[in-house]
Order: structure tokens, then C-alpha cells, then sequence
């Protein structure tokens, strides 16, 4: 089972990042030769790497050269209908390329015993709702924490020179390192993640000369941490627990 994802996992990183040059990404956007010329080399691949035992596997080449074909017509459609997303497209189009190969081994082997339990394991459910309470709730709760100052808008006006959604980006990616941090009991990594961060946002805060702009970068700071870190204690008694 796991030779044969690896196979398949393989052909799809060949086909999608080795043998697809960038001209071939921005030209099948009008010219669907492009799409089918990208397709039949994801098939080639796939009839290499499964040439052995090609006479049971032929099914296989079809059926992801085909979810291939569509996956890849649903994101160019995407990149017309959404051209500020790129990154959320690139992912979703992978996580659905990854879920073809997956299904083919589900289709063959069947869902083995142990994933399910590990899947349905309290510890799962713990991790699962933790990245969710990181990734999703906490960035909701938070801008409801600072809407109360979101309302004076004129020293935020003042500094809005920076990347779109950045700040989400930051405290999610931080909240995550915390979390891990303190799973690794590797406390001095917040300390660390702490000090750099207020090292970047030293030349803000100098250069500022904002009382109010000041105070909110701070407060955002610590709430971002005291968050993550509860999440991370959280979880962490949480897995003793269950354990």
C-alpha cells in the first residue's frame, strides 16, 4: 500500500513541479493543448512508474489522469474567477490531487484498522481541535477583542503600508510555533519567537511616535501569545488526559 502511494506521489510531484515549465502554466490558461500536453505527461509517469504490474494498474494511470484533467480545468477557472488567491488555489488544487492518489488506495486497500483508530483517537480530536482553535477561532476572537479600537480609525489609516492579510498570516504562524513549543517543552523557543518579533517591530514603534499605534501593536502581541499559549497548556493537559 504504501509503495504504491509513494509511486503515485512521486508521478505527481514530477508532473506538477519537474516537467512543467512555467510557460506551460501560463499558456494553458488560453490554450487547452497546454492542459492535455501537462495531463499526458502526469499519465506517461504514472504508466512508468506502475510498468510492472501495468495489466492490473491501467485503471489507476486513467482515473488520476482524468481527476487530473478536471482538478486542473477547476483551477484555471479559479484563477479567472479568483487572480488575488493564487495561494489558496495552488492549495486547494493539491489537496485535491493528493485526494485522487488517496482514494485509489482507499478503492484497493480499503481504510486500514489502525488509521481508523488513530483517526477516531481522542488524542486526533485534541490535535484537530487545537489547530482549529488556532488557525480559524482565534483570529475571529481576537478581532472582536480589538473592534473596540478598530472604530478610531485614524491611527490605523496611518499605518495600513503593509502586505494584505499579513498580520492574520503572522499571529497564526506564531500561535502554531507556540503550540508546538510547548508540546516539545521547548519553552525557551516563545521567548526567542517573542524577543524577534519585537526586534522587526522595534523600527515601527520608534518611528511611530503614536501613543495610541504603539499601545496597539503591544496589545496585539501579548494577546496573540497569552492566546497561543493557552491553547498549547490546553492541549497539553488535554493529551495526558486522554493518555
Amino acid at each position: 500500500m504504501m509503495i504504491l502511494f509513494l509511486k503515485l506521489l512521486l508521478a505527481h510531484l514530477l508532473g506538477d513541479f519537474v516537467l512543467q515549465p512555467t510557460s506551460w502554466v501560463q499558456r494553458r490558461k488560453e490554450r487547452v493543448s497546454y492542459l492535455l500536453l501537462h495531463v499526458a505527461v502526469h499519465g506517461g509517469l504514472l504508466f512508468l512508474f506502475l510498468l510492472p504490474e501495468i495489466a492490473e494498474r491501467w485503471q489507476t494511470v486513467i482515473f488520476i489522469a482524468c481527476t487530473h484533467l478536471v482538478i486542473d480545468s477547476l483551477k484555471i477557472y479559479g484563477e479567472k474567477r479568483w487572480p488575488f488567491k493564487p495561494f489558496l488555489l495552488f492549495i486547494a488544487d493539491q489537496a485535491l490531487h493528493i485526494a485522487a492518489l488517496l482514494a485509489v488506495l482507499l478503492y484497493e486497500y480499503g481504510i486500514p484498522s489502525e488509521w481508523q483508530q488513530l483517526l477516531l483517537s481522542p488524542k486526533a480530536m485534541l490535535y484537530a481541535i487545537a489547530f482549529v482553535l488556532v488557525t480559524a477561532a482565534s483570529p475571529v476572537m481576537l478581532r472582536v477583542f480589538f473592534s473596540k479600537w478598530t472604530k478610531d480609525l485614524d491611527f490605523l489609516h496611518k499605518h495600513q503600508n503593509s502586505l494584505a492579510d499579513a498580520g492574520l498570516l503572522i499571529g497564526i504562524m506564531e500561535r502554531l510555533l507556540i503550540v508546538l513549543f510547548i508540546q516539545l517543552n521547548f519553552l525557551s523557543g516563545i521567548g526567542f519567537l517573542l524577543g524577534a518579533k519585537s526586534i522587526f517591530r522595534f523600527g515601527d514603534l520608534t518611528n511611530a511616535k503614536d501613543t495610541k499605534f504603539t499601545e496597539y501593536i503591544l496589545v496585539g502581541t501579548l494577546a496573540s501569545f497569552v492566546v497561543g499559549i493557552a491553547i498549547g497548556y490546553a492541549l497539553r493537559w488535554g493529551l495526558r488526559y486522554v493518555a
